[in-house]
């Protein structure tokens, strides 16, 4: 490895051993070409907005990293292109490959060093223009209200249903309910035609369910396709609603360290007047 004391003027150093899962997951929020990085001690947070509409965040705790060096209170920020931080991150595409992340601070490119796991040395360097960040929209559930509930499911046979949505649809309704049908998935399509999915909460494919009051809100299809990509990556997958119909969702991700945690957020707000 390269002698970590060149690094001392970074404030960011951080390595993984294994760049795939990274990679993965940041082209699951590419909705837009760009995202704001936040760095603290305690990880990294990528956030994505699309037209205000949906919002996606990923969170990579501290204990991804095989090495996770920040200043302790700081937050750093920045934007970069999100699109080309993937390319990065997959330049060995097919092949296992290990990073080391480097930023300085504002105004600074933030830097890939990029070898073939087994080498001894980093043999590509990628540097990419950031950019002034700008705080994202903030989305926040009412988690003290009656009608606030929550859906844990097995990510695989909840994406082997979403698969099942009748692909010209326009719109999507979620149905929440203490009793049957407990959750009830209506695709809305030209005419409004619609089919139903209903999922029992003693279903295989619940892992928990938490629901005190009904709640029914609709979104526009399009909207739900686009966490499709995180949708295949998780293990398992909270659903989250509250009386205002915003939709949260978390997708977990296996890592490779029984301590770490990586997972992706979507909020999607509902259309009105439904």
């Amino acid at each position: 490895m390269t002698n970590d004391s060149q690094y001392d003027g970074y404030k960011v150093v951080a390595k993984l051993l294994n760049t795939k899962p990274l990679m993965q997951a940041l082209k699951a929020i590419s909705l837009e070409e760009n995202c704001t990085f936040q760095i603290t001690s305690e990880g990294i947070k990528v956030t994505v907005e699309y037209s205000k509409f949906l919002q996606a965040n990923l969170f990579v705790n501290s204990q991804c990293f095989e090495e996770f060096k920040v200043p302790e209170d700081e937050v750093i920020t920045f934007s970069v292109n999100l699109n080309v931080t993937a390319e990065c991150l997959g330049i060995f595409s097919g092949l296992a490959c290990e990073m080391k992340m480097l930023y300085k601070g504002k105004g600074s490119p933030l830097v890939f060093l990029m070898a073939h796991n087994g080498d001894c040395e980093f043999t590509t360097e990628c540097s990419i223009k950031t950019k002034n960040y700008e705080d994202p929209s903030e989305y926040e559930l009412v988690e003290d209200c009656p009608k606030y509930n929550v859906i844990i499911l097995h990510g695989q046979y909840f994406y082997e249903l979403v698969l099942e949505f009748d692909k010209s649809a326009e719109e999507v309704e979620l149905n929440i309910s203490p009793t049957e049908p407990h959750f009830k998935i209506t695709t809305i399509g030209v005419m409004q035609s619609e089919s139903d999915f209903v999922i029992a909460k003693s279903s295989d494919m619940i892992v928990r369910f938490n629901c005190q009051s009904e709640t029914s809100a609709r979104y526009k299809y399009s909207h739900i396709r686009m966490f499709q990509k995180a949708l295949a990556l998780s293990s398992k997958v909270a659903i989250k609603t509250d009386a205002s119909g915003l939709l949260e969702l978390h997708f977990m991700m296996k890592t490779e360290k029984d301590d770490s945690e990586m997972y992706i957020q979507y909020f999607i707000t509902p259309l009105v007047d439904c």
